[in-house]
């Protein structure tokens, strides 16, 4: 029912305001035929159904459906003035048939409010100059009543009645079409913004895509040059061990000689990792003799002096003894003011002498 209903008030044109008053007219229509049709059947059932009869409830309904197909199809402004113009041709040929002259004049603001419902205001206002006109031809046409005073106060009371009601409905009209233009533009606005808005909503995701994938380029390049760096750093500790090495080298003289080199100064570390390569090496290898060259050490203080001690203290335990080579003259005074003293250790002042000593008594054993 709700869709034959939409169906049925359904009216192609563009304009909410003639779409509006296009339904107006079908619905008015709609009903007018109804009632035509009960009034039909009425006079049939009665007997009173005749000729006269009969060909206005024909032209009424074929009026009807012409109006309802022109409100239908878009033309709403023809179809109104016909429904219009219809209505006011009714109450004025009633007027002329019916005898009582004081009753029919009070439907004459009928027409007036199907105009306000379908018209325009212009349209409203050439309604009620037809409707007084109908008026008009009631009024000179019919004989004069008894009471001709009180038939022409209800003529001009429904004359004024009909002006205010014409009024009335052009002031509504009016303030329909005030509103619906507003209503129009608040939604042109609104659209117009929601338009904005979604440009900026691209824009800004465009702009989140390009941040993102330049973020993302940026994190790759980090997690590269992260990567660069923590090779970098392996082979900067690779390095670091290998010049470690070379730095306290160990070297093999013979079967039973070692000769260890000292470059540089003796930190405390340096001091650890010479004993720890001095007892492992000469272990390893089971040999009978260290040389300790420290033509390369700059300084020797009394915590290298101390160092050096133990590192003698802990060879002779694994059964080696030390030469040490290289005890520059201001050396030999700081270890002496220092009153540390290298027992049982014999001093070279170069390499080949303290080789050629080794030799000797590694023979003599």
């Amino acid at each position: 029912m709700r869709a034959l209903l939409s169906r049925l008030i359904d009216v192609r044109h563009p304009d909410e305001d003639t779409q509006r008053r296009g339904r107006n007219v079908i619905l008015l229509a709609s009903g007018l035929s109804l009632l035509t049709i009960l009034l039909a059947t009425y006079s049939a059932f009665t007997g009173v159904l005749s000729l006269r009869v009969i060909i206005p409830i024909a032209v009424s309904l074929a009026v009807q459906t012409g109006v309802i197909i022109l409100a239908r199809s878009g033309r709403v402004n023809l179809a109104g003035s016909m429904m219009v113009g219809m209505a006011i041709a009714g109450t004025t040929g009633s007027a002329l048939l019916n005898e009582d002259q004081f009753v029919i004049p009070v439907l004459f603001p009928v027409p007036l409010l199907v105009a306000t419902a379908t018209l325009h205001p212009a349209g409203i206002m050439v309604s009620l100059i037809g409707v007084l006109a109908g008026m008009g031809v009631v009024v000179g046409t019919l004989p004069p009543p008894e009471s001709v005073l009180l038939r022409n106060a209800l003529f001009v009371v429904t004359g004024l009645i009909c002006i205010f009601t014409a009024l009335i409905g052009a002031l509504i009209s009016v303030g329909h079409e005030r509103l619906r233009r507003r209503l129009h533009a608040e939604a042109q606005r609104a659209d117009q913004s929601a338009q904005a808005l979604q440009r900026l909503n691209d824009e800004l995701d465009l702009r989140v895509q390009l941040q993102t994938e330049t973020l993302q380029q940026m994190v790759q390049e980090l997690e590269e040059r992260s990567a660069q760096q923590e090779q970098l750093l392996n082979e900067i500790t690779a390095q670091r061990e290998v010049i470690r090495k070379l730095s306290l080298p160990i070297l093999p003289v013979g079967r039973d000689v070692l000769v260890a080199p000292l470059i540089g100064a003796l930190d405390s570390e340096r001091l650890h990792q010479l004993q720890t390569q001095a007892f492992q090496r000469v272990e390893r290898a089971r040999a009978r003799l260290l040389i300790l060259d420290v033509t390369g050490v700059p300084v020797i203080d009394a915590h290298v002096a101390q160092g050096l001690a133990g590192l003698i203290q802990g060879l002779r335990l694994l059964g080696a003894e030390v030469f040490i080579v290289g005890v520059r003259p201001e050396v030999a005074q700081t270890v002496v003011g220092l009153g540390i003293r290298l027992r049982d250790v014999s001093v070279f002042s170069d390499l080949g002498s303290a080789l050629e000593s080794a030799t000797l008594r590694l023979v003599e054993r």
